[in-house]
């Protein structure tokens, strides 16, 4: 399987590393590819987000890695930081 990042997605990702350290932005990259690795073993690993195609799986404290399988490719939707509201989620994911 391949994983492809939406541009929505590689936007949310590098805003949510902006404000860490050095350090923890290269945990954080660790924690994602792993992730995708555990995805790619198991794409219906993540619990199912509402009534969509989406699925959610956290990634650290506070943030949620949504995605969706279509054929072999999984589609990496977002990352969300639980931080913000998630009335702004569903606007997002919706568009």
């Amino acid at each position: 399987m391949k994983v492809k990042i939406t541009e929505n997605a590689e936007k949310a990702y590098y805003d949510i590393v902006s404000k860490y350290s050095e350090s923890k932005r290269a945990s954080f990259y660790e924690k994602t590819i792993s992730i995708f690795e555990i995805i790619k073993q198991n794409n219906r690993i993540g619990s199912k987000y509402k009534k969509t195609s989406l699925r959610k799986i956290l990634l650290s404290n506070r943030v949620y890695v949504f995605y969706k399988i279509e054929k072999e490719i999984i589609y990496v939707t977002m990352f969300w930081d639980n931080k913000r509201n998630p009335i702004t989620l569903d606007i997002i994911l919706s568009s």
